[in-house]
């Protein structure tokens, strides 16, 4: 199981080496040039084919057919997809981004997708012992550069040693190398791992104590209200003609449409 992850974190740093901006193809057709990162299962990752897939792979792709776009997918290291969008290398990022206020003073965001909760994952033989965030405290904790978990341990974990790394699958293998003793992400995330995981070692916990709602969106540049109007209608667009419930059974077995209707 480890040595797909590995192949996938590989892949990623080939595919991030070719990122280029185009305004039309050779046909004229307006082209969306697309950052997201490639460790992200099950929203962006990189296949064991070395392809870039995913849940919002398929979203933005059935968006762009929408609004006529082509639309060419150029995979980043996860902190440096704001930086790529701020330079205008990309126009848009998708990559189970998490709407916030931090984020939104560099970016303008869509209208939200879907209401993500966070979990840990632990060694099974650890349940007991951590069955509550509150007790990881004090202990090394494997997270993501830039992402949420990273945010949530450094305001809720103050005693703890955060081990960030540039994506999930690392955390997963440090934490099962015996690293940490857990690795913090968004709930999908962790349960997509879970679902991959042949080893049967690991289990979830899920934190529901301290969590402001966190929305996935998707980023566009700063003042670009041309491109985040259209893209807000094309969300609009799949969500009323059964595209955007098809990608999500296609991926979750339900629409993820429903999280906002849950709050």
């Amino acid at each position: 199981m480890f040595q797909s992850w590995k192949k996938s974190l590989i892949a990623t740093a080939i595919l991030g080496a070719a990122v280029s901006t185009t305004v039309a193809n050779a046909e004229g057709k307006k082209v969306l040039n697309v950052g997201c990162e490639g460790a992200f299962a099950p929203f962006t990752y990189i296949d064991n084919d070395g392809n870039i897939t995913g849940f919002d792979i398929d979203l933005i792709k059935v968006i762009g057919e929408d609004l006529g776009y082509e639309v060419k997918i150029n995979v980043l290291p996860f902190d440096g997809l704001i930086p790529s969008l701020k330079l205008g290398n990309i126009d848009l990022i998708i990559s189970g981004f998490t709407i916030s206020e931090e984020r939104a003073k560099q970016v303008d965001f869509s209208d939200p997708y879907y209401l993500c909760g966070m979990s840990y994952v632990i060694e099974k033989k650890n349940a007991k012992k951590y069955d509550s965030y509150e007790k990881l405290d004090g202990h090394n904790i494997c997270t993501q550069l830039a992402a949420t978990g990273t945010n949530f341990t450094q305001k809720f974990l103050t005693k703890s040693k955060d081990k960030i790394f540039n994506s999930p699958p690392e955390t997963y293998i440090e934490l099962g190398n015996g690293a940490c003793v857990a690795a913090i992400h968004d709930k999908p995330v962790n349960d997509f791992f879970l679902t991959k995981d042949t080893s049967g070692k690991f289990t979830s916990i899920e934190i529901k104590k301290h969590i402001d709602k966190e929305y996935y969106g998707i980023a566009v540049q700063k003042g670009n209200q041309k491109l985040l109007k259209e893209i807000n209608r094309g969300l609009k667009e799949v969500a009323e003609n059964g595209k955007f419930e098809k990608v999500s059974k296609d991926w979750f077995g339900h629409n993820i449409l429903d999280t906002l209707k849950e709050e």
